[in-house]
């Protein structure tokens, strides 16, 4: 498959790496994907990261753990599909148990939609892993796209389907 890289600073306001019309996820829900705030918790000061925004904070907080690369993954509302809240907190603690086993360090983060269209959506900041397998565990829960940030500490929205 494809990696489908959303990149929205593009002076033409569409996505420089794929058209995202060829995407089976529909054009505002993208959007609201790349409005996102994703706050991922280090502390009294969490980090809010916007989508194809650098972010220092991040770039600090990467480095001193000596990671090059992190992905926010979700397992909640698979396909967006809102799940209960029950079934959501399952299929979150099975995320943070597949990451556990896996090894790889996480911190607890929350995706908040500014518009309040979709509830706060529960993720993990992945830190060293590699996007392939980003986005194999985006694939095992079924979600629409993950959140990539490469060594230049910048998120991307990274679409699965």
């Amino acid at each position: 498959m494809i990696t489908m890289i959303i990149r929205m600073n593009n002076p033409c306001n569409t996505p420089d790496e794929i058209n995202a019309v060829s995407s089976a996820i529909a054009r505002d829900l993208i959007d609201s994907y790349c409005n996102t705030i994703y706050r991922v918790d280090i502390g009294s000061e969490p980090i809010a990261l916007r989508i194809d925004q650098f972010s220092r904070l991040l770039s600090n907080f990467l480095s001193e753990r000596k990671h090059s690369c992190a992905a926010i993954i979700s397992a909640y509302n698979p396909y967006s599909q809102q799940l209960s809240n029950d079934e959501n907190e399952a299929a979150h603690h099975s995320l943070r148990e597949l990451l556990s086993h896996r090894s790889y360090p996480i911190v607890g983060s929350v995706n908040i939609d500014p518009l309040e269209c979709w509830p706060v959506e529960k993720s993990f900041l992945v830190m060293g892993v590699d996007l392939e397998t980003a986005k194999f565990i985006g694939y095992q829960y079924c979600q629409n796209a993950i959140v990539w940030i490469d060594g230049n500490a910048v998120p991307y929205l990274v679409l699965l389907r």
